[in-house]
């Protein structure tokens, strides 16, 4: 009977250091459950606090995209309204202007005819040039000068209180165009030379060509293609450098060879 009772106290012992174990194993547990409750409601509060702050900042930019289409439509309000009163300002202070046509290719060597304006206004004595959705070179500010120039020459016109505003601009629709070498320079001259005078050029009249200070006119690239787009624009005569006829072809029109800008006038004007 001792025996027994000792192996029941061991096994009472036993069960009590292992009731102890599983108990301070439950307990354990039981703290770091908490633990983890604990850091999972801080993690969703920070969670919700965060959806806040992203909601208040979606809702700022939302704000900010609002404030910032209506910068916009009124900055672009004001740009036309800006423009309108420049355009306002030239046309009271026009002295005379011209509309005539350049010719430029694109990227397919296909012509277009370009609308070319002459401003001619009271002024310093300057010259601007307004390009618009059309590729120049660097010869086309000289181009402008020395067509400017020349056409004084031929009129005898004093510029001397007087602003030249030359305005090229082709239809967005039409694609990027290319004026390059100067080739502009005739016509420009031709519109300038037709403000100066006050006489409108002809309409069915076109031209292609460089121009020089000695009033000659300098032979340029794509003759054949400008020739068929100035025909298309209503052209029954296009004028064109001295020895380029030839390259023109037959487009349907008459093409006449010009050496100087005086023999281009008696044709254009």
């Amino acid at each position: 009977m001792q025996k027994i009772n000792i192996s029941q106290k061991v096994t009472i012992v036993i069960l009590f250091i292992c009731l102890l174990g599983s108990s301070f194993f439950l307990f354990s547990s039981i703290e770091e459950i908490k633990l983890k409750d604990y850091s999972i409601a801080t993690l969703t509060g920070e969670l919700n606090v965060q959806k806040q702050k992203i909601s208040q900042l979606e809702s700022n930019i939302s704000t900010l995209r609002g404030n910032l289409s209506r910068t916009e439509e009124l900055l672009k309000k004001e740009t036309q309204t800006r423009q309108k009163l420049e355009e306002e300002i030239i046309n009271l202070t026009t002295v005379t202007r011209s509309d005539y046509w350049v010719i430029g290719v694109d990227e397919n060597e296909i012509g277009h005819v370009i609308p070319l304006e002459i401003i001619i206004k009271e002024g310093k004595s300057n010259l601007f040039l307004n390009v618009a959705n059309v590729l120049v070179d660097e010869s086309m500010q000289t181009s402008a000068q020395d067509a400017i120039r020349v056409a004084r020459e031929v009129t005898r016109t004093s510029l001397t209180d007087k602003d030249v505003l030359i305005n090229i601009k082709s239809p967005a629709q039409e694609g990027r165009l290319t004026i390059s070498g100067g080739s502009a320079g005739g016509a420009i001259t031709i519109a300038a030379i037709a403000a100066m005078k006050g006489k409108p050029p002809l309409e069915d009249v076109l031209m292609t060509g460089t121009i020089r200070v000695n009033h000659a006119v300098g032979q340029i690239g794509a003759p054949r293609a400008k020739g068929i787009a100035a025909r298309e624009n209503g052209a029954k005569l296009f004028l064109v450098p001295p020895g380029q006829k030839v390259e023109v072809g037959d487009i349907g029109i008459e093409v006449r060879e010009v050496r100087t800008i005086e023999e281009a006038v008696k044709y254009a004007i």
